[in-house]
């Protein structure tokens, strides 16, 4: 499994940077170095107040000169501040919007990349951890990792600003509030750190007692738990759970506390020493009251730019990891369409080729589908068969371009289809699925795939009909325009199984594609209902390519050929009378589930 790429510090920033220029505009970093300007100059205006004021009434100005400067400095100062304020609430905005553009990145990426990539384990952990880098609010992620470089550059040039005050006027005052200052922040990066290294367990633990709480109120649940007595089993893993949360947090604040005890322990030495120097100092007439004042808010401050300036880069380097995250998964799994063929031929019939075919998932020990060999005519009708785990849905999967083959290839009319641009491929295919289920959109969408408006109203009705829904639609409160269940609208509508299997019937139809593939989206049906659905998609599918797939023999028996799959392999090929006359696994299968439904149904035939 490849591991999750680190990036520089300074590449992150690049990126970030690119992207936030490019989406939000050069106006929004502008508008976050002008609140950065603020944000240095504001607290050195509110430290020289004092000392301003002080000057002025030793000054020997006249009483309406010195009011007056001093109004003078007042409105500068709010002038400042309502700057600041104005700014620091325009680069929340922008900040903001940045996040919702990255989360549109974020989308674009899992609905475009290629679905292999995306499904497998390595492609859904990624994608989770990439998740934690948008969707964690404004205060852990790229939003936070955007408002801790400015916190850092504001703290970092307020501390160069006073630094060079302070180192003026006594280089070892200087050392020694770096010095108290780099120990506090030494101690609270170490509990940080510590906290952090729990976020994982914690969240864990949280993980768990949201699926208890999900369980335990679910009413299809709650039969079992009830019969089987689970309620003392759930209790007893809710105390865990939650007496597990609460030692783990109570640890993360008993680091904090701990560092800020020492915090503040070192503060009171500091401030005994500088304070008692600039005593020392004034009381020996080496230094003026407004001076004293100018540097005991000086001092003050100095301590708050350098814990400022290392909590921001602590903020940094946690959302470090979660930015690491992000572009890993934006990394991952990318199609190039770079080189890529166009299709030599659209539409039509297309002849499909396997040669020597093996695939593999991720993680599993042997080959899902073997050395397959396998060539589809155009206008054939084909049906795979098995049982299940033989490999068909992955053998689909791999036709349609869903999936790479781990070794051999597939050629589309004798084009390599590694080649070709994906959405070509996809173009040539209609697929109806096991798991048969309607989009929370219109009806109108779900058959169309398309945006309202854009759709062809004339093939959208004679899809409709063909599959037998027309009637139905035309029953339902706003036609084709309403809305499937009930997540997106209160008056969405559910259909039944059947009417579902005849709405992604209508979907293959609409496409109009030259290949079309059902992939047992009929397995809920019984073996009569089954086999006369399929005939009636044979039947609609016409002069198509059409491929079907069953566990059940009985359901294909109408196709040009069958082949029979068992463990990623074919075993037998031909028609039904062909595969029967054999007498090999296929016969056999077919007279074991043929003894089965029979009996099944005198059974039902004697209980009516």
């Amino acid at each position: 499994m490849r591991q999750k790429k680190q990036y520089p510090v300074w590449d992150n920033y690049r990126y970030a940077f690119y992207h936030m220029r490019k989406k939000e505009g050069m106006g929004s970093i502008v508008l976050c170095v002008f609140d950065a300007v603020c944000g240095i100059l504001l607290p050195f205006l509110e430290a020289a107040l004092a000392g301003a004021m002080a000057a002025c009434l030793v000054s020997g100005k006249r009483p309406q000169e010195i009011l007056l400067v001093i109004l003078g400095y007042v409105v500068i100062l709010q002038g400042v501040r309502f700057l600041q304020s104005h700014f620091r609430a325009l680069q929340s905005k922008a900040l903001f919007m940045f996040r919702g553009s990255m989360m549109m990145d974020y989308f674009r990426k899992i609905l475009e990349m290629d679905g292999q990539s995306l499904e497998s384990a390595t492609g859904q952990k990624k994608m989770r951890a990439a998740c934690r880098n948008l969707f964690t609010g404004d205060n852990l992620g790229i939003e936070a990792y955007m408002r801790n470089f400015w916190d850092m550059v504001i703290n970092a040039g307020g501390l160069i600003v006073y630094g060079v005050i302070i180192g003026r006027m006594s280089f070892p005052l200087f050392l020694l509030l770096a010095g108290q200052t780099l120990l506090a922040a030494v101690f609270h990066s170490m509990a940080g750190k510590r906290a952090y290294a729990m976020e994982d367990e914690i969240e864990k633990n949280w993980k768990g007692f949201g699926y208890l709480r999900r369980v335990s109120i679910t009413p299809e649940s709650g039969k079992d738990i009830r019969i089987y007595r689970m309620d003392r089993w759930f209790l007893r893993r809710f105390h865990q759970m939650i007496d597990r949360i609460a030692e783990l947090i109570d640890r993360q604040e008993t680091g904090k506390a701990w560092a800020g005890i020492a915090e503040k322990t070192l503060s009171f030495v500091r401030n005994l020493l500088i304070y008692g120097y600039l005593i020392f100092e004034m009381a020996k007439g080496d230094l003026s009251l407004p001076a004293f004042l100018l540097y005991v808010g000086i001092v003050s401050g100095f301590g708050a730019w350098m814990s400022g300036l290392f909590e921001a880069l602590q903020q940094i380097w946690q959302n470090e990891e979660l930015m690491d995250a992000y572009r890993d998964f934006m990394d991952f799994g990318i199609v190039s369409p770079e080189g890529k063929k166009e299709l030599s031929r659209e539409g039509g019939p297309h002849e499909i080729r396997l040669e020597n075919v093996s695939f593999r998932y991720e993680g599993s020990e042997e080959d899902t589908i073997h050395d397959l060999s396998l060539t589809i005519c155009p206008g054939d009708k084909v049906a795979l068969v098995g049982l299940n785990g033989a490999g068909k849905t992955t053998l689909i999967k791999l036709i349609c371009g869903l999936y790479r083959p781990t070794s051999g290839r597939i050629l589309l009319d004798g084009q390599d289809m590694s080649t070709l641009r994906q959405k070509d491929i996809f173009r040539e295919f209609s697929v109806v699925f096991q798991d048969v289920f309607a989009f929370s959109f219109s009806l109108l969408a779900n058959v169309s795939c398309c945006v309202e408006g854009q759709e062809n109203a004339a093939r959208l009705e004679e899809s409709l009909r063909t599959a037998g829904l027309l009637e139905r639609v035309r029953e339902l409160p706003d036609g084709v325009r309403t809305f499937m269940n009930k997540d997106l609208d209160e008056k969405g509508v559910t259909l039944s199984g059947g009417e579902l299997q005849k709405l992604m019937l209508a979907r293959a139809l609409y496409k109009d594609a030259s290949v079309v593939i059902l992939d047992e989206p009929t397995a809920a049906l019984d073996p009569i209902a089954e086999s006369e659905m399929y005939e009636k998609y044979d039947e609609m599918i016409r002069e198509r390519t059409g491929i079907f797939i069953s566990h059940r023999l009985s359901s294909t028996r109408f196709c040009d050929r069958i082949l029979f799959l068992e463990k990623g392999r074919i075993i037998e090929e031909g028609n039904h009378e062909h595969l029967m006359k054999k007498g090999g696994g296929y016969a056999e299968l077919f007279a074991l589930q043929a003894r089965y439904y029979q009996k099944k149904r005198q059974e039902e035939e004697s209980y009516a």
